[in-house]
């Protein structure tokens, strides 16, 4: 199975690969420059076949217990979200502007604060944070 721009094969690899930038994330070493933290991965793979049984185990543990926990929030966030029938949505600053111009807002302010006043059109927000 295809969709013209990679096979089915190929399109596993990548959400592989994808899956693996996710734990990197999740350990909090996304923030790290790439060769600090290709240096690092290097390093744990020349160590981690030397490492005994029972510090394999120990370290797979604290990854499960983290994965684990990981899942139930995300659960729980999505339990949520739902229950408050939340939706996730991306706007950029002209939309934005156009939703507050269709407020009757005036839409001539700053990037940073077209959030604030669409909210404060909308009534959702009253006061200055």
């Amino acid at each position: 199975m295809t969709d013209g721009l990679h096979t089915r094969e190929q399109g596993l690899r990548v959400h592989h690969l994808a899956n693996l930038g996710g734990l990197v994330a999740i350990a909090g070493l996304d923030r790290e420059p790439p060769d600090l933290l290709l240096g690092g991965l290097l390093e744990l793979a020349t160590r981690l076949p030397d490492l005994p049984a029972t510090r394999r185990a120990a370290i797979a543990s604290t990854g499960r217990a983290k994965l684990d926990a990981r899942a139930t929030s995300k659960r729980a966030w999505k339990s949520w979200s739902r229950s408050k029938e939340l939706h996730g949505l991306t706007l950029s600053s002209e939309h934005i502007r156009r939703i507050i111009g269709a407020l009757g807002g005036d839409e001539r302010c700053t990037s940073a604060g077209l959030p604030r006043m669409m909210l404060r059109l909308l009534g959702e927000e009253t006061s200055d944070e």
